[in-house]
């Protein structure tokens, strides 16, 4: 049998969580939770009034019955967050397509 090391010293992995995207979702959603928290108590409203119109043109556009609340900091910062992430995945899959379409089209264009 071949002996693997020419040192004695025996080199031993650390010990990894199973799933660390996990755990740092789940902090996210701590911290993310506390801020809104911390925002709904402030006196000042400012993420509700700019949330406000985009929330109501989206809403008149998409769900015409619905009305829109005015929310307050915290609460508008968890509606902010999904729309923003539901724009930019839009975003992002029509760059993809775009792309992808382009790619095939390629050898096609400049022919004549």
């Amino acid at each position: 049998m071949k002996h693997l090391h020419d040192s004695q010293y025996v080199f031993l992995e650390p010990i990894r969580p199973p799933f660390p995207f996990l755990i740092v979702l789940g902090v996210l959603v701590v911290v993310v939770s506390l801020a809104a928290d911390w925002l709904n108590g402030l006196p000042v409203q400012l993420v509700g009034p700019i949330l406000y119109p985009i929330e109501r043109i989206l809403n008149a556009v998409f769900f015409p019955d619905l009305q829109t609340p005015l929310r307050p900091n915290g609460s508008a910062l968890l509606v902010l967050l999904p729309t923003l992430a539901l724009f930019a995945a839009i975003y992002f899959a029509a760059r993809g397509v775009f792309r992808a379409v382009m790619r095939v089209l390629r050898p096609f264009v400049g022919r004549r």
